[in-house]
């Protein structure tokens, strides 16, 4: 289930995620928190995830601030988004807060 690079060869794919080309995926999204006991997350559309079927670690950039290191996991409980939490010292750095929409860029490593 690999996709096509633009050289036409196939792509292979490990654990829902290419692993010759890992491209960055990039995407406008909005700063959510259930509480203000728990932390901040950002839910991605499977649609921006180049058929990832399970979690896997990346490096994050939010509004291009330098990368951190994050897991990206299935929502579960029957839905097909995944999420990832963003540390407060993140959304300090790329001066966010709950409901601001960003850029994301997500490199999987």
């Amino acid at each position: 289930m690999g996709g096509r690079r633009a050289d036409g060869r196939q792509n292979a794919v490990m654990n829902g995620v290419r692993d010759m080309e890992k491209p960055r995926i990039e995407f406008s999204a909005r700063i959510l928190r259930k509480r203000t006991d728990l932390p901040r997350y950002i839910v991605i559309k499977p649609e921006d995830l180049l058929g990832a079927k399970q979690a896997f670690e990346a490096l994050i950039s939010l509004n291009g601030t330098p990368q951190f290191k994050g897991n990206i996991r299935p929502w579960g409980k029957g839905s097909d988004v995944f999420f990832f939490n963003i540390p407060s010292s993140q959304c300090q750095k790329a001066r966010l807060e709950t409901g601001d929409h960003c850029l994301v860029t997500i490199t999987p490593v």
